[in-house]
């Protein structure tokens, strides 16, 4: 008898424990949607999406606030919030306090895209094509030229529709570049030429960068920011019409 009360005390308390934990997750179910709370992550104060925009892409499939917690789909939103094509990431969830939390991750441009049909559109870091947006233009490397590739929303560099295209290349070429403090702050702009190579332009400086195509261009880097340097320190860019790095070995000038 001495161990049974022992034991029967322990049961009932769980019990107890059980029923309130049970008790107050109905409560909880049966409260109501307070607010939305919507955070934004990316780089900059300004971006493609505001927390207006995200909260009508709740409101245009379902009104939550002043719902039963219960009936929310969490999951659901997740999914129309991740259509819109300038998001990253997603993740809702409800609060304790009855919110419906929203933490939005932005897509980061890396590169805006013009082909020979005059189409545009964004790369952001990952590869992934992106449109434009009637409310904010990042500013960001610009590649043109003879890019004949169709840039088609949704896609990325990597998958088979590029493969054997120059976007690639470009996007690699641009991530070493806005990898690289020096360079993000010497190069305006990276063409495809008719021979499909890629030629650089400066910031600063009438002449060109010739680069040649994709391979070895952590050398090519690495001669053009040590050439850079070297010549900047003597302020020799005004002699200079063409720089040819596509000769791993070696760096060819030619002069005006």
């Amino acid at each position: 008898m001495k161990k049974t009360l022992p034991i029967l005390f322990v049961s009932l308390f769980a019990l107890t424990l059980v029923l309130l934990a049970g008790y107050g997750y109905l409560q909880y179910r049966n409260q109501k949607v307070s607010k939305i709370v919507v955070h934004i992550q990316r780089h900059g104060a300004v971006g493609f999406l505001n927390i207006v925009k995200i909260k009508s892409i709740i409101r245009k499939h379902d009104e939550v606030t002043g719902k039963l917690i219960k009936m929310v789909n969490t999951h659901q939103i997740e999914k129309d919030i991740a259509k819109n094509p300038y998001v990253k990431a997603v993740d809702v969830y409800l609060n304790l306090s009855g919110d419906v939390m929203v933490n939005v991750t932005e897509r980061t441009p890396l590169l805006r895209l013009y082909n020979l049909n005059k189409k545009s559109c964004y790369v952001d870091m990952e590869g992934n094509l992106f449109p434009l947006s009637s409310s904010f233009a990042p500013r960001v490397l610009p590649a043109n030229g003879y890019i004949k590739a169709k840039l088609i929303n949704g896609e990325n560099i990597h998958n088979k529709t590029y493969q054997n295209t120059s976007l690639p290349g470009l996007y690699l070429l641009a991530k070493k570049i806005e990898e690289n403090n020096f360079l993000k702050a010497s190069i305006s702009q990276l063409f495809i030429n008719s021979k499909g190579n890629i030629d650089m332009t400066p910031e600063l400086g009438r002449y060109i960068f010739h680069f040649g195509n994709s391979t070895d261009m952590d050398v090519k880097l690495e001669n053009l920011e040590a050439f850079s340097k070297k010549i900047l320190a003597h302020g020799g860019w005004s002699k200079y019409r063409r720089i040819n790095l596509q000769y791993t070995n070696q760096i060819v000038c030619t002069k005006k």
